[in-house]
């Protein structure tokens, strides 16, 4: 089963690797930059392997035609030529970095499907559907490449894609996860919370004080004392409110301004409810509590938020694998390529 998940590559992700030699072609065919492979010698060593001159000029163009498409005539390339080429070298040394690792792991692609995929699959090198050699030759001799250096990268690609898919399979929830999952959905929480102006404060009382009551009411909440903290916001005429029963795992929670507030929310709990220190955003200043927590039944996920599940997962595997294949690798980097 392993060996043929090995060696199946799903329609979507050819696609993908269509879609990106298909940005590498538009530069063949619709107008490349002079110096498009003219270099000799490489910009990088991984392992046993080089990135050539030739190669790198042609990733950073392609980086710099992706900002192009993406900001216009906006961005400045002259001013960020160093780093659209630190980039590019680094895609290069990442792209070898996995087809290196996946190659290690025996995740290979065939003679069959190098070929079936330059011929059937790369829409620049056909006409009316069928083949065409000469598009393909031309392609060869508008980069210098020879036909073992494209077949190459193409079995690299090919690689590469299939590593992120089994990545993708293994990130998949299992059915128990889905089922926890549907319970958080149903789990609400009521929040309640006291937002704190420490500019309105000081004009109300001097900075001086308000400094005091607030490091007054942190205190008070790492001893837990509720009575001390509701004594301190008298003072100063804060008052408590409440956002109203809430998905858990909602992003937003209503009232509730602060991205660094929201994201204490998730600190409390049902034995300790109270937050035991007052959360900082700037000027403002939040006390939490966790008010009433409701379970209902839960709606199963959606699908678009189960595959942005499955897809955080695999990334976070793919990005954990590559990492540690690269703290074992030795890796060169001619820097003067990058000035």
């Amino acid at each position: 089963m392993a060996d043929k998940m090995k060696r199946k590559l799903s329609a979507k992700n050819a696609t993908a690797i269509v879609l990106f030699g298909a940005i590498i072609l538009v530069f063949v065919f619709f107008g490349l930059p002079g110096r498009l492979g003219a270099g000799v010698g490489s910009v990088a060593r991984v392992n046993n392997s080089l990135i050539s001159i030739a190669d790198f000029q042609q990733e950073e163009n392609r980086v710099q035609q992706y900002y192009q498409n993406l900001f216009g005539s906006q961005m400045d390339f002259s001013s960020q030529r160093q780093l659209l080429r630190q980039q590019a070298l680094e895609n290069l040394v990442r792209n070898e970095l996995v087809s290196q690792a996946a190659q290690s792991e025996g995740i290979l692609a065939t003679d069959a499907e190098v070929r079936d995929f330059i011929v059937k699959d790369i829409p620049f090198f056909q006409q009316n559907g069928q083949f065409q050699r000469e598009f393909y030759t031309r392609y060869l001799e508008a980069t210098h490449s020879s036909a073992g250096d494209f077949e190459n990268k193409v079995r690299k690609d090919i690689a590469n894609v299939r590593i992120r898919h089994l990545f993708e399979l293994v990130g998949q929830p299992s059915a128990i996860e889905m089922k926890k999952l549907q319970e958080l959905r149903g789990t609400k929480i009521n929040i309640a919370f006291v937002k704190i102006d420490q500019e309105a404060v000081s004009k109300a009382l001097s900075k001086e004080k308000a400094e005091a009551a607030i490091n007054a009411i942190d205190q008070a909440l790492a001893k837990g004392d509720e009575a001390a903290v509701n004594a301190q916001l008298k003072e100063i005429k804060a008052s408590w409110e409440e956002t109203g029963l809430v998905e858990l795992g909602t992003e937003n929670f209503p009232k509730i301004t602060s991205a660094v507030a929201t994201d204490a929310v998730f600190e409390l709990s049902k034995t300790q409810p109270l937050l035991k220190r007052v959360v900082r955003d700037g000027n403002v200043k939040y006390v939490l509590k966790l008010k009433e927590t409701k379970i209902e039944e839960g709606k199963a996920a959606e699908p678009m938020l189960v595959e942005m599940m499955q897809k955080r997962r695999a990334d976070g595997m793919f990005e954990a694998w590559i990492n540690q294949f690269r703290a074992k690798s030795h890796i060169t980097m001619n820097t003067q390529a990058l000035q």
